[in-house]
């Protein structure tokens, strides 16, 4: 099959696409990965798979972009190419009328729709009740092969400086405003757990370049943070590949900070490298963390979160993310996940051929 993924895999660092590339490729499928490429019509593909809608107009959406993408849809569909799309959010981050407006025209012009969780599908049938797509259901990977997953607790936290006697909770990925900054403060603060430690790397979205009132604020938080036990040092700059996986391996839990998410990319890392994972009733997150025992909590209920903290120390102490990672590799690794990808791509197809 000749395969595009729509996403600029050069210009990110999230490794959902490359991995899913690099997998197809060796079972001598050929794929790319571009945007420029979704509008060349001389590039010829059976299938494209669109994954974030924003990504090909580079977030910024105009009321004409709605129109070009529709216009390009159709001119795909009437060349036999097979759409498919990738869910990885109910809606945008950062929504606006257009934005919306192409989350839409692409959930209704897919021929499928790849979900990540059962609470997906049945969201949208409700949501998007004459939809015609086709619904795949089909596990968010874990990056397997693709990190050093062999390094100790002890080296992780002296390569970050961090104690080696303490109970980390790692929160990865920028927060997106300030009520997930509070949400997981209250909690943190109110956890009645000796040795605990908040490892945050993103929580303050601070340039490094900071005003001379920011490095006042920033000096003063600081202080407070020391006294808590809490580590956000980071900025507002992306972990880097080859140090991300000591802050996995540093830590005790992953909590994920989110108080609205449909998937998130921290629940398979945390698996891959045997955490208990915590995270809010919402989602494909609820569902997956429900089915392996890890626990759930109400994201505006600071004390259905500090109760989910004291069961993460509980299932910590049990050994709990060994069971993650053994579900991991039989539901999540990738070779399971890419096999589901070419029955849904050979799906589509299939039904395109015997339409014409």
């Amino acid at each position: 099959m000749r395969i595009l993924f729509v996403y600029r895999e050069f210009l990110n660092d999230n490794l959902f696409v490359h991995t899913l590339v690099k997998e197809l490729k060796k079972r001598n499928h050929e794929v790319d990965s571009s945007v420029d490429n979704f509008w060349d019509n001389n590039k010829k593909y059976d299938i494209v798979n669109i994954q974030w809608p924003e990504e090909i107009f580079k977030y910024i959406i105009e009321k004409i972009d709605v129109v070009k993408l529709k216009n390009r849809i159709e001119d795909l569909k009437k060349q036999k190419t097979g759409i498919l799309y990738t869910r990885h959010n109910s809606s945008p981050h950062f929504r606006n009328d257009n934005v919306l407006k192409l989350y839409h025209l692409v959930e209704q012009s897919a021929d499928g729709i790849i979900h990540m969780g059962k609470f997906s599908i049945n969201e949208i049938l409700e949501t998007e009740p004459n939809i015609k797509s086709k619904n795949f259901l089909i596990p968010h990977h874990i990056y397997e092969n693709t990190y050093n997953e062999n390094i100790s607790k002890e080296d992780a936290r002296k390569k970050l400086n961090l104690p080696l006697e303490k109970f980390i909770i790692l929160s990865f990925g920028r927060f997106r405003d300030n009520s997930e900054l509070f949400m997981l403060l209250n909690a943190y603060l109110s956890l009645r757990i000796k040795d605990k430690y908040l490892l945050a790397p993103r929580m303050l979205n601070f340039s490094k370049k900071k005003s001379l009132l920011k490095n006042l604020i920033y000096s003063f938080i600081n202080i407070f943070f020391k006294v808590y036990s809490i580590n956000s040092n980071n900025y507002d700059e992306i972990i880097d590949n080859d140090l991300l996986p000591y802050y996995l391996a540093a830590s005790d839990v992953v909590f994920i900070q989110r108080k609205k998410i449909l998937n998130s990319g921290n629940l398979p890392l945390g698996f891959l490298f045997k955490k208990v994972v915590l995270g809010p009733n919402c989602g494909n997150v609820n569902e997956i963390l429900f089915e392996t025992g890890n626990p759930i909590f109400e994201p505006n209920d600071n004390e259905s979160i500090v109760k989910a903290l004291e069961n993460s120390y509980k299932l910590y102490i049990e050994n709990h993310g060994y069971d993650n990672y053994n579900y991991a590799i039989k539901n999540m690794g990738i070779n399971f996940v890419v096999d589901k990808y070419e029955k849904a791509y050979l799906s589509v197809i299939a039904e395109i051929k015997l339409n014409k």
